[in-house]
């Protein structure tokens, strides 16, 4: 379709600005002033980002690292450990008590430290050889001697039993582990076992042998003691001989029986002086106690009360010659007469009681004295033979002793015990101790998770292009206007990658897609057909080939005309022609004509089909004119066409490698530098912003092409939120 066909109208005016009078990067130093550049630390969410970015990497490394920790695991010599469990008994289980029983030492905690290191001797494992015959067992020899051909020593199999034996104490109790080392789990139960056998059955044999000792000392002391004992009673029995000393009773002779009895008596005696005594000064008056306990006195001297008061009475009534009263005073006289006579015999009877007593203790005291006196020549003789009885006691009760220990060991014999029980034996182990399954894991997975981090790390620094749109804001200085998804990785089953218009068809055919939405955001951030449109004339360049530049510039175009916005679309890359190659419009004048004056605008100008945006090709014929792009006409002709076009859309040939690129860019009011994702050198991008910067070309910001959406969604890109979005959106 010819523009010449149709009469142009002028778009109605929609905003004078175009953003021509802003320096060639100011806007770019605007849009990093507004995103300040945060401090290079790494931290959670830069490695949460990282992981997820090289995940199928670190976990090929992780899954590599366990499956040759895995190799290595099964390819170690295995060693089994079986265990025997002891347990000393702190209570005293002996029959009768003992003299190897007394001997033995109280088990407290550093008596079982003590049996440890008696469990680790040479001598408890020589016993273990020689009793389970270790030194000839080929299952021994097989575990621990390389290339074995016969039996050894019992000391080389000493060693061997030791070098793989361990002893511990289980904590702080009376318990204790005994472990066996060897690759064979048969050997390592056997040898566990032999040693605890060695070790409980070596102090049952230690007891005996003490218990044998023991009967045989006692034997032949009690010999001796036998012998002491004779002869400390004979001479006992000679000394009471010649000294004439005869037992009366248990340890009295005659004359200390005889005196005890004579001081018996004389006690006796004088007791009985003493009370007389008493009586005779109790009773030197008419009160005494004697005469008190008489009942004729008494009652004589209830007459005598009586009478005195018959006669007090007569006296104040009669005379004193009166007759009553004369036979009263007659009769109380003669009954005082009978009173003194009575208390004068009482007493007569006391004093001839002293006499009596006082005989009779001069009488024993006398006995007593000449019994003392010959007592007293036989004390030095008692003395000698006390001493000799005591001598003689004292052998007798030594001898006893001796003769009831003699008898318990005698009796006792065959009883002994280990103070060592096994509680738990050793079994055969089934899982091997070393090397651990689960530390070789561990080990591996450490391993792995390093070597993944540091492979990531590594490719993270050797990675070149452009990551993310805050990174590509950091690095460039400038905004990014959009990132446009790899319609390839949207899962898409009408797209056909690899076709000219692949990506431009898709636009038109999904309207809704995220990839749409991308592209609308382009001309939507430069307001085009809008109050205040920034620009009419955008540039699209890259800095190399093959970044998306002519997909993306055919996109926009067609994205606005579909919006009903005039749009042209003018193909500027005098080298490779991607616009009119790829809408199939090669071989026809077009804008090189028009800039020569050999045909008219009108006449050149074709309509895209799918959109109805309007096309101005290159003739490939005519492509070789590379100076004519730089001259005024080009200016002119786009400022003819901004007169009838919202959008003019210029495909620009990329930055860096073609010269003339940079002059239609300064032509254009923005131009938008389009950056392949993680392609595009860092320093490729640095070296065409210089180039266009030195061009005086205002660059309006960076469009991101070829985003992989499922990366884009973890570091929380924009198409992260399409998909969320147009996931959720009932269909019409």
């Amino acid at each position: 379709m010819h523009l010449g066909s149709q009469q142009l109208d002028p778009p109605p005016a929609r905003g004078a600005s175009t953003g021509q009078d802003a320096s060639p990067v100011a806007e770019g130093r605007a849009a990093s002033a507004a995103h300040p550049q945060p401090d290079r630390v790494i931290d959670l969410a830069w490695m949460a980002t990282l992981a997820w970015r090289y995940k199928w990497v670190m976990l090929g490394v992780i899954a590599a690292i366990l499956a040759v920790t895995m190799i290595a695991y099964l390819l170690a010599q295995k060693v089994y450990d079986a265990n025997v469990v002891l347990a000393l008994d702190r209570n005293d289980q002996q029959i009768v008590r003992t003299a190897q029983s007394d001997r033995d030492d109280v088990i407290d905690s550093p008596a079982v430290d003590t049996e440890v290191q008696i469990l680790l001797s040479p001598e408890i494992a020589r016993a273990a050889v020689e009793r389970a015959m270790l030194h000839t067992n080929p299952g021994f020899l097989r575990a621990k001697v390389r290339n074995a051909t016969g039996p050894i020593t019992v000391e080389a199999a000493t060693n061997l039993v030791r070098s793989g034996l361990t002893v511990e104490r289980k904590g702080l109790s009376y318990a204790i582990n005994l472990a066996y080392s060897s690759n064979d789990p048969q050997v390592s139960a056997l040898v566990a076992n032999a040693v605890a056998d060695a070790y409980v059955g070596g102090q049952v044999q230690a007891a005996q042998a003490a218990r044998t000792v023991d009967i045989q000392q006692l034997r032949t002391r009690l010999d001796q003691l036998r012998g002491d004992v004779l002869r400390a009673e004979a001479a006992v029995a000679g000394y009471k001989a010649a000294a004439n000393l005869v037992g009366a009773s248990d340890d009295n002779t005659v004359g200390q029986q005889e005196m005890s009895t004579l001081n018996t008596e004389l006690a006796s005696a004088r007791a009985d002086l003493a009370a007389a005594q008493g009586r005779a000064s109790a009773n030197a008056g008419d009160s005494g106690s004697v005469v008190n306990a008489s009942p004729v006195i008494s009652d004589l001297r209830r007459q005598v009360a009586t009478l005195e008061q018959k006669l007090a009475e007569q006296s104040s009534t009669l005379g004193p010659n009166h007759p009553d009263r004369m036979r009263t005073e007659a009769e109380l006289a003669s009954t005082r007469a009978s009173l003194n006579r009575e208390l004068a015999r009482a007493s007569t009877g006391v004093s001839q009681d002293v006499r009596v007593a006082s005989q009779r203790v001069g009488a024993l005291e006398g006995a007593l004295g000449g019994t003392h006196g010959r007592l007293l020549a036989g004390n030095n003789a008692s003395v000698r033979l006390a001493e000799l009885e005591r001598v003689a006691e004292s052998s007798r009760q030594l001898y006893q002793t001796f003769l009831d220990r003699y008898r318990v060991e005698l009796a006792t014999r065959g009883t002994e015990k280990s103070k060592a029980d096994i509680i738990s034996r050793a079994q055969p182990p089934t899982l091997p101790t070393s090397p651990d399954i689960l530390v070789y894991l561990l080990g591996g997975l450490i391993a792995g998770v390093i070597a993944a981090i540091l492979l990531a790390l590594v490719l993270e620094w050797r990675e070149r292009g452009i990551r993310t749109r805050t990174e590509a804001e950091e690095f460039t200085g400038f905004k990014v206007i959009s990132s446009l998804p790899d319609i390839g990785t949207m899962d898409e089953p009408d797209f056909h990658k690899g076709e000219p218009l692949s990506v431009p068809d898709f636009l038109v055919h999904n309207r809704e897609s995220p990839f749409s939405e991308s592209v609308r955001a382009i001309w939507t951030a430069l307001r085009i057909g809008q109050k205040g449109q920034l620009a009419r004339t955008v540039g699209l360049t890259s800095s190399i080939p093959d970044e998306g530049k002519t997909s993306t510039a055919i996109a926009l175009a067609r994205s606005a005309a579909l919006a009903g916005r005039r749009t042209l679309l003018v193909d500027c890359d005098f080298r490779r022609l991607g616009t009119t190659l790829a809408l199939g419009l090669s071989g026809k004048p077009g804008l090189v004509e028009v800039l020569a004056g050999q045909a008219k605008l009108d006449d050149v100008i074709l309509t895209d089909p799918a959109s109805g945006a309007h096309v101005l090709p290159l003739n490939s014929a005519a492509a070789g004119n590379f100076d004519i792009v730089q001259s005024d006409a080009t200016t002119a002709l786009l400022d003819r066409c901004k007169q009838f076009y919202d959008l003019i859309v210029l495909d620009i040939a990329p930055t860096i490698p073609v010269a003339e690129a940079r002059a239609v860019a300064a032509m254009a009011d923005a131009v938008l530098m389009v950056v392949r994702w993680r392609t595009t050198p860092r320093n490729v991008i640095r070296t065409a912003l210089r180039e266009l910067e030195r061009a005086e070309a205002n660059v309006f910001g960076v469009v991101l092409t070829q985003v992989d959406t499922r990366s884009s969604a973890v570091l929380g890109e924009e198409m992260a939120y399409y998909q969320y979005y147009y996931s959720r959106t009932a269909p019409n």
